[in-house]
């Protein structure tokens, strides 16, 4: 195989996803570009042989202190190139891995430690006491059917919950690397958390296909001019970006880069439009392993499509009954895949709620079903259009009312940063609608309600609107519905209308 051709092999041979775990596939790929650069970070820089024999090394010891087959390891060596190094030699060795962020706080770090039963947690103290001498002897204990590692969902929701993602679950999703035209010539910026799902597709399609990886530092991800300056002198081509830094990044960036692709996701992009590179708007989730379908964005607009379904995966769209709805009509959207998880870590409830036998197909690779609780419709040209989430829908005045439409009116004003609407019980059991919103610039609530009165029917207008300097959010940097409180006078209606 030519050297500068890993991707086009790969992308011909999708069977080899389905036939090999990770580790397996790597191994060819170091053989390929073995002094290639394929992590850098503010601790280090490795080749792919360098990354490969560190691992093999990590491997080798984790057996030798006797780490049994499946057995869950703690990550907590930062957003470094040394976590790259342990959740590749936990896989060699049989093991999988869960991701714990120091940057969280310390109870929920522990949380996850106790739940599950790390014995071995690879942090600065492990990882400089091990004898780091160069180890060829390739080692691989991983097994597709297998647990390889496990991703906490925020808990925006409800408490948070650890999803089992299984090596063919990780090779079924990085199969679509191809949506993004990911190559060998790439260099990709790694901005989420390694906490976070996108994560995982990153890195691993990343790894796959012989690209450059570089772990953006933590004080450059806050500041979107030192973002832009890190990635001219790194010559980034392919990022991932939350929409709101997205957004700020187009403002000052003038072509100056070697960006070729920017992709946005995790919540709402608005208002973006296609520069000197490519804009995608993603839909993923934890428990379908990162990347579900795929937008690509020409044009600024209020509101986007989430585009179409990654050729891996099956969707249905389902009303409450859990039949199909007619194209165009919203439901629910239920997903049949290789790439739909084990479940919830010791949580059979759950998993039984969300995962169930595919009522509608007993073909091999989507006999299970993810239940994804997020509304959905079909649009005239075969694109998902996002509505919001199941758990967001609330009777107001005899009224169903889903609170991503009210969202999406709202962003339609565009003064309006970003936005939630909310609907909280009174005394007497009765859903007050209040919507809340960024901006850049102090706005009248009244003229808010007015234009939204002109856009939606009167029992989906807010009856309180509330600007606040900033959103809430959480560890996943999602807003945090959770952490918005009720107004004091929520219930006194009309003055509660009058005021806001």
């Amino acid at each position: 195989m030519p050297k500068t051709a890993r991707a086009q092999y790969l992308g011909s041979h999708k069977n080899e996803f389905l036939q090999t775990t990770f580790c397996d596939m790597f191994r060819t790929t170091v053989e390929m570009y073995p002094d290639k650069i394929a992590v850098s970070g503010t601790h280090g820089v490795f080749t792919y042989k360098e990354l490969n024999e560190k691992s093999n090394t990590l491997a080798a010891s984790l057996l030798k202190d006797g780490l049994k087959d499946g057995e869950i390891v703690g990550v907590r060596a930062g957003q470094s190139v040394w976590s790259v190094v342990c959740m590749l030699g936990i896989w060699k060795a049989g093991g999988a891995y869960v991701y714990i962020d120091s940057t969280h706080p310390l109870k929920r770090q522990n949380q996850i430690i106790n739940e599950c039963a790390c014995r071995f947690i690879l942090d600065e103290k492990y990882l400089s006491a091990l004898d780091w001498t160069k180890d060829t002897e390739f080692i691989n204990h991983s097994c597709l059917e297998k647990l390889a590692l496990l991703i906490y969902t925020s808990g925006s929701t409800s408490s948070p919950k650890g999803v089992m993602l299984s090596h063919m679950n990780v090779m079924s999703s990085i199969s679509n690397f191809d949506r993004f035209g990911l190559t060998e010539e790439d260099v990709y910026g790694i901005f989420p958390s390694f906490s976070f799902v996108a994560s995982v597709f990153d890195l691993y399609s990343s790894l796959a296909v012989g690209a450059s990886i570089y772990i953006i530092p933590k004080l450059i991800r806050k500041s979107v001019s030192e973002l832009l300056r890190y990635y001219i002198e790194n010559k980034i081509t392919v990022t991932f970006l939350p929409p709101h830094m997205a957004a700020k990044f187009s403002n000052i960036e003038n072509g100056e880069t070697d960006l070729r692709l920017m992709i946005v996701g995790s919540e709402m992009a608005r208002n973006l439009k296609r520069k000197s590179y490519r804009l995608f708007n993603v839909y993923g989730a934890s428990e379908m392993t990162a990347m579900i379908s795929r937008y690509d964005i020409e044009d600024a607009k209020a509101s986007y499509p989430v585009g179409t379904l990654n050729p891996t995966i099956k969707g249905y769209i389902v009303d409450d009954e859990g039949h199909l709805v007619e194209d165009g009509e919203k439901g629910e959207l239920w997903l049949a895949s290789r790439q739909v998880s084990m479940g919830y870590y010791k949580d059979e409830v759950r998993t039984n709620q969300h995962f169930i036998k595919n009522p509608f197909s007993d073909e091999p690779g989507y006999d299970r079903v993810f239940k994804t609780s997020d509304i959905v419709r079909k649009n005239e040209d075969g694109d998902l259009e996002y509505i919001g989430r199941k758990d967001f829908m609330y009777k107001i005045r005899g009224f169903r009312v889903e609170a991503g439409a009210v969202e999406t009116a709202m962003r339609t004003c565009d003064k309006i940063r970003d936005c939630a609407a909310i609907a909280f019980k009174d005394k007497g059991g009765t859903y007050i609608l209040c919507g809340y919103f960024e901006a850049d610039e102090s706005l009248d609530v009244k003229e808010i309600k007015a234009y939204l009165k002109e856009r939606l029917p009167y029992y989906m207008v807010p009856t309180a609107l509330f600007q606040m300097d900033e959103l809430p959010r959480n560890l996943n940097n999602k807003v945090d519905r959770k952490a918005i409180k009720p107004p004091k006078e929520l219930d006194d209606h009309k003055l509660l209308e009058k005021l806001y």
